[in-house]
């Protein structure tokens, strides 16, 4: 067993920390895998029972694919601050916070005040609501490139409502994304976000595939996809095509694949040939506009002309918007000439409006500074267990987003983060599960303002454990992971 010396703590009272006690290569990693799920059954019943009880109602007893795992996903029964609690009673570290969402944590009071406030002076009614400006005013004052803004409803109502005005403004068709970029589950995006790589081209030059069925043809080809930070490669696609394309559409971290960053001059790249060949930039920001006061945008210099966002603008509640240049938003004005129609029954609703604003108002620069530095310490420390534990893997992310990659491979691109073996990454997932420690199935992680520097150290000490519990897994099954 390797030296725990750093980042060993002391288990909560309700997490199950167990001795790990194999002999190396005494078992296949068919069994190991079974035995650490049944680990887990042995900690979750009731969560079990209440799957098998969903699955009579729900398809696969869940309602959003990204939050399923097998051998069925956890139900939990409450939160706050930064601690999650099933139905069970295993009390777990949040380091997923509902996909980034929650940047202040779990029931943050100044949110839960304001929301308490709206209530009780009314839910949703078909009119303008006074938190809706004050929400507005933050975003354009923050984001330099934001001169109007619309509300919706997600992420994916964001992006597809952008990449309508590019359309509109430009009277092209095409978009360019990058292979393993997510930008929802609308159709005109739900082109090679996590396709298998064989059959769909070279890296260099990848083709479009849908994402699983039911996906129109039209939509694969009226996409242009194109490897991640790859200048080369977007060059010679948007100079190709460029009297057909409306807009590249781009996340300046792969949000659905461990926060590969893009580089700088990457992005500045982007900007560049976009402008050269009269194409619009859309910037997905929906997970990276908590990396600054003005977005990842604001880090790397560079003004898109639209811009998508959600997760944390709306303090824990569902939220979406858009927004950019004043002539590109000016199409969704109702009383401008020819007019995009743009509704939405909860648009802008003020218990969202509300709980956004003030979450929003409380994010201050050394608040997102804080967050940031915690997000370096969970990478500095997650990459020295690694190297501990004789393990290749590559920490990525930017801020106060981390991402696992158990690969050797130097993540750039989509090709690289799916080079690591899913069955460790889903290994390690339920490793740390069992220990208390909640990331995403793709090995996601991120910090908030409620955490400290001991949270960050406390989860690097189950990462720990977990790959302690791991190394004879890989080492039976994945020995190209073996230092």
């Amino acid at each position: 067993m390797r030296s725990l010396a750093r980042y060993w703590h002391k288990p909560a009272c309700c997490i199950c920390h167990m001795p790990v006690e194999w002999e190396r290569n005494s078992m296949t990693a068919k069994k190991l895998m079974q035995q650490l799920e049944n680990r887990y059954r042995e900690r979750t019943p009731k969560s079990a029972a209440l799957h098998a009880r969903a699955r009579r109602v729900m398809p696969g007893g869940e309602t959003r694919s990204s939050t399923y795992f097998r051998p069925y996903p956890l139900v939990i029964d409450r939160a706050a601050g930064t601690e999650l609690v099933d139905v069970d009673g295993n009390r777990l570290l949040d380091f997923m916070n509902n996909a980034t969402t929650l940047i202040h944590g779990h029931r943050f009071g100044p949110v839960e005040e304001a929301v308490r406030s709206q209530v009780a002076q009314g839910t949703a009614w078909g009119a303008l609501n006074e938190h809706q400006i004050a929400l507005a005013e933050i975003m354009c004052s923050r984001v330099e490139s934001v001169e109007r803004i619309r509300f919706a409803n997600s992420g994916t109502e964001a992006t597809m409502l952008a990449l309508r005005a590019a359309r509109a403004a430009s009277g092209k068709s095409h978009i360019v994304k990058v292979e393993g970029g997510y930008h929802g589950t609308h159709d005109a995006v739900s082109v090679s976000v996590s396709p298998d790589t064989r059959g769909v081209g070279t890296e260099q030059r990848p083709r479009s595939k849908p994402e699983g069925a039911g996906i129109p043809e039209y939509a694969r080809e009226s996409m242009y996809v194109v490897p991640f930070n790859d200048e080369r490669a977007l060059s010679e696609t948007v100079a190709a095509h460029r009297d057909s394309i409306a807009a590249v559409i781009v996340e300046p971290l792969l949000g659905s694949h461990g926060y590969t960053a893009a580089t700088q001059s990457y992005l500045e790249a982007v900007r560049r040939i976009t402008e050269e060949n009269d194409v619009l930039l859309v910037l997905d920001e929906v997970q990276t506009f908590r990396l600054d006061q003005g977005g990842a945008q604001a880090l790397y210099g560079i003004r898109p002309d639209l811009t998508a966002f959600a997760k944390i603008i709306g303090g824990g509640f569902p939220a979406g918007a858009f927004g950019g240049r004043e002539d590109l938003m000016g199409r969704y004005a109702p009383d401008s000439t020819e007019p995009i129609g743009h509704g939405g029954t909860f648009n802008g609703n003020p218990v969202t409006m509300a709980a956004g604003a003030a979450a929003m108002a409380r994010l201050t620069e050394d608040r997102i500074s804080y967050i940031n530095d915690l997000g370096d310490r969970l990478r500095t420390g997650m990459r020295e267990v690694l190297v501990e534990q004789g393990l290749q893997g590559q920490i990525a992310g930017r801020g106060s987003l981390v991402g696992i990659h158990m690969t050797d491979r130097q993540v750039h691109n989509y090709r690289d983060a799916s080079s690591a073996p899913a069955e460790v990454r889903r290994f390690i997932f339920l490793a740390c599960l069992n220990r208390g420690l909640m990331m995403s199935t793709g090995g996601g992680l991120n910090t908030t303002t409620a955490m400290t520097r001991e949270t960050v150290d406390e989860a690097i000490g189950i990462f720990q454990e977990a790959l302690i519990e791991a190394y004879p897994f890989i080492e039976s099954g994945y020995p190209q992971l073996l230092r």
